[in-house]
């Protein structure tokens, strides 16, 4: 997961950046938790102290600060020194335009450096491991809960135009009916894409367990917060959602799905354009359009 974050350049974060990517896969997990916050957030952490970045998380102060230490700073009052000297020298955001105001504008740069994060792990091992599955997996199915359930219902149908065999999972209201009298034999060829966000985490962790003991392959598209996934699943992708609004963004969720649909199309350009046509055509019938 290490090579999946974006390489900055020398300096006082750039080396932070290094420390925590070097470090990350060995960290207890309350650590873990904060470096892989801190990777996927770098280009909007400025104004962080290690109280405010211990709140966001969702751990005490004190495990920033013995994060920190492990590093080789001197706990949170380093952490705010390297962040004020980056972002004050040639700083990385841009002045807020004046048709914006300020606290939209934050808004702004943070979701459009939610974009940038996705686009720059798409180089790794597992944005890699994640399209092939997609693209040889004999069946798919996708699964998401409460309030990502609608954003994994549409990756779904989106999906079933790109390539065949791809179904919606819903483990609530099936009680995974679908995966009975299964062998192994049958599974090694399917997939599970689970969407899933930190109000779910324990039960996304325990249906990827279950698809992969039952031999399926295991995506799994998350934010920030999810801190098992590269543990259990086959490919871990990883979307920022905190960026300042009400509620947690899912729009890196929906680009790194859009993403995915789009190489699940180019693996096989012909199948996927005659599906594409299909599909219109059946619409048309339908009067859909």
């Amino acid at each position: 997961m290490a090579s999946g974050f974006a390489s900055f350049p020398q300096g006082p974060l750039g080396d932070l950046v290094g420390k925590l990517e070097q470090a990350l896969p060995t960290l207890p997990k309350q650590e873990a938790k904060i470096a892989q916050f801190m990777l996927l957030n770098v280009h909007t952490i400025g104004p962080e102290t290690g109280k405010s970045l211990a709140q966001r998380v969702g751990v005490s102060e004190i495990t920033v600060g013995r994060l920190m230490r492990r590093l080789g700073y001197n706990g949170t009052k380093d952490l705010k020194a390297v962040l004020r000297q980056h972002y004050a020298v040639g700083g990385s955001s841009p002045a807020p335009s004046n048709d914006i105001g300020k606290e939209l504008n934050q808004v702004m740069e943070s979701e459009l450096s939610v974009i940038r994060t996705v686009f720059e792990q798409t180089g790794n091992e597992h944005w890699s491991r994640a399209n092939e599955l997609i693209a040889q997996s004999s069946k798919i199915y996708v699964t998401g809960f409460q309030s990502v359930r609608g954003l994994s219902e549409d990756f779904a149908r989106r999906l079933s135009i790109a390539r065949p065999n791809v179904h919606y999972l819903s483990p609530h209201d099936g009680m995974l009916g679908e995966w009975l009298d299964t062998k192994k034999e049958i599974t090694r060829d399917e997939c599970l894409i689970l969407i899933d966000v930190v109000p779910y985490a324990s039960e996304g962790q325990e249906l990827a367990k279950i698809a992969k003991k039952q031999g399926r392959s295991c995506i799994v598209v998350s934010d920030e917060f999810c801190h098992w996934s590269s543990e259990i699943a086959d490919a871990a992708l990883y979307a920022p959602s905190n960026t300042g609004l009400f509620l947690e963004s899912t729009i890196g969720l929906n680009v790194t799905l859009a993403l995915l649909m789009d190489r699940a199309a180019e693996a096989d350009p012909e199948g996927s354009k005659k599906r594409l046509a299909s599909w219109k055509k059946n619409a048309r019938k339908l009067g859909l359009f």
